[in-house]
């Protein structure tokens, strides 16, 4: 059992909508120099959990729906050592693994890898989305290359992280008010779409979720040349580099002719809602994101760099307004055996159980998603030190249904690594790389 020295327990206080989801798994590769030991890793996770206990956590659930994390009776987590044939040996184990369930009602919630190749090592830590998210797994991943090449580092049980609730986001009671009544006169009004989900029911819906689907991966690294260079345009039109990439890969997907102007397409962009809390939550391991959806309509003939500033100035649009924002916290109001009654729902493609209004939201239809922009941003991590230092780091995104393309890039040190997630029913492997390509050249050598 795990070591009872990691007391932990936490009400889910927001994400327990996407509970039992089966489409979002997410998670991140550490690439250090040197062939890492067994040893040597299971010690530093060992560490890294008392950290971060959440990744050696279970999930109860109470008769009403509500959920906790909890490290008690949970066993020790498996550390599963391969040795690396490739660079790429990453993406096959996260993309095999977000399609098998998580051990969530007797955990550890966390699967860990370690690959292990001639001169380098991956570390790959794998989580269901409703403990992490990708700015949070950024810091779990440094903290376990640094405590890899600082085994004699100690480390304590840091205080609990607040939550993301209503209480503690800065925002107008009159915010989303006609949403949240809806939603709460829909929790009186239906209950007979109250359900409880156990781990028994959780695989057949990940099995019938994933029968017909297939994620591919596709990275992209850049230089410190290269990421500067696209950097320092967007500083030059003072635009994000969001902005940028959406432009770009619009362009890409124009010209093969996959999407046409004067067309109307969906993008969603998740956000990082740390600073819009009242009690801010630093560094902690948890769910502290939201999301902006936006329709663009590209009825001109412009640039890239044209479109990227309109696209821009949309997101910052929608950014000034924290009802858009904060939309997602709706769906934690809704009684979560509604919200379990949902996700069966959408995982069998039963679309007309979701009410018209709270659908028009959360469209999971496919296609609903031009693209998804998943940006961590720019993150300078401190030198870790020792053997075996850090490479590169790689996201794995997360990917509901609906969404066309998910493009995650990472940035950290001065370094962007793009990784383009997709739907093999979507695009093959020619058509992708000729638009992620395409994509790049554009930022690199537009004018």
């Amino acid at each position: 059992m795990l070591d009872e020295s990691i007391n932990y327990t936490k009400r889910i206080e927001y994400a327990r909508s996407t509970l039992w989801a089966p489409f979002y798994a997410v998670g991140m590769t550490a690439r250090v120099q040197g062939v890492v030991s067994q040893e040597l890793a299971r010690e530093a996770l060992n560490k890294l959990i008392v950290l971060y206990p959440p990744l050696a956590s279970r999930i109860f659930i109470e008769p009403d729906g509500k959920a906790a994390l909890t490290t008690q009776g949970v066993p020790k987590f498996q550390l599963d050592v391969r040795e690396k044939l490739s660079d790429n040996d990453w993406s096959s184990v996260f993309l095999k693994q977000e399609r098998l369930p998580f051990n969530i009602e007797s955990g550890p919630i966390a699967k860990f890898f370690l690959l292990r190749g001639q001169c380098s090592s991956d570390l790959i830590i794998i989580v269901p989305h409703i403990i992490c998210d990708g700015y949070s797994m950024t810091q779990v991943m440094w903290e376990a290359v640094s405590l890899i090449n600082n085994p004699d580092r100690r480390v304590t049980l840091p205080p609990q992280a607040p939550s993301v609730t209503w209480k503690n986001i800065y925002h107008k009671p009159w915010d989303n008010l006609f949403l949240r009544i809806f939603t709460n006169v829909y929790n009186h009004l239906s209950s007979k779409k109250k359900i409880l989900i156990d781990q028994t029911k959780y695989r057949e819906i990940y099995q019938s979720y994933w029968e017909h689907r297939e994620n591919c991966i596709l990275t992209y690294h850049l230089s410190v040349e290269e990421t500067s260079k696209i950097v320092s345009k967007c500083k030059k039109l003072r635009i994000a580099v969001t902005s940028a990439l959406f432009a770009a890969f619009f362009q890409a997907q124009l010209d093969l002719n996959l999407v046409k102007r004067k067309s109307s397409y969906k993008i969603s962009i998740p956000v990082n809602i740390r600073n819009h809390m009242i009690a801010p939550p630093g560094n902690a391991l948890g769910v502290y994101a939201s999301a902006l959806e936006l329709n663009m309509l590209i009825d001109q003939n412009l640039s890239i760099w044209e479109i990227a500033q309109k696209t821009h100035q949309r997101i910052h649009k929608l950014m000034m307004k924290p009802q858009r924002i904060f939309r997602t916290l709706v769906l934690e109001e809704l009684d979560p055996r509604i919200a379990d009654f949902f996700i069966t729902s959408i995982s069998i493609r039963n679309y007309q159980q979701i009410p018209k209004l709270l659908f028009h939201y959360i469209n999971l239809k496919d296609d609903a998603r031009l693209m998804t922009i998943s940006n961590i941003g720019r993150i300078n991590l401190p030198d870790a030190g020792g053997e075996y230092p850090l490479i590169r780091l790689f996201p794995m995104p997360p990917s509901a249904p609906g969404n066309k393309l998910t493009i995650n890039p990472l940035t950290h040190n001065g370094r962007m690594t793009i990784t383009l997630k997709y739907p093999q029913t979507q695009f093959n492997l020619e058509t992708i790389t000729r638009i992620g390509d395409r994509a790049l050249a554009y930022l690199l050598n537009a004018q």
